[in-house]
């Protein structure tokens, strides 16, 4: 899986918790489940630039200390081993986890199912977090 998208789907499903401790851990979480669907991998450069882009954006969005960050750096962690491994020339039978050896998703030429999930990432990290009673809202005062 495309790093930028585990970044993604990780800040996506971390506005559903109430910590980043949880945002981090189901960060975590959505990694695996991402790695088990078909998808097509980058090379490095590629992957880097996507994923520096992907984790500026959600910073700038929704802040450094926000859940949303949190979920995203628990959701490409797990990709250092997969940066290791490129780089040191491991193969993946040999990588640790188990989604990035035995229980990983088919490789496939596509990138649309990846790029749709970006694009749904997105979209729901722009909506406006306005249910939760610690979302700061924007043009009020406290007074």
């Amino acid at each position: 899986m495309i790093a930028a998208v585990h970044a993604l789907l990780g800040a996506t499903l971390a506005r559903l918790c109430d910590t980043r401790t949880q945002a981090a851990l189901i960060g975590g979480a959505s990694h695996a489940l991402a790695d088990m669907l078909p998808h097509r991998d980058l090379d490095l450069p590629e992957e880097g630039f996507l994923l520096a882009g992907a984790l500026t954006l959600i910073c700038t969005i929704k802040g450094a200390d926000s859940r949303e960050f949190a979920g995203a750096l628990g959701a490409v962690l797990p990709d250092l081993e997969n940066l290791v491994g490129r780089v040191r020339g491991v193969p993946d039978e040999k990588l640790l986890l188990p989604t990035h050896r035995h229980l990983h998703g088919p490789k496939t030429r596509n990138y649309l199912p990846q790029l749709a999930l970006a694009g749904l990432g997105l979209v729901i990290l722009f909506l406006p977090d306005a249910g939760r009673e610690d979302y700061p809202r924007r043009g009020t005062s406290s007074r």
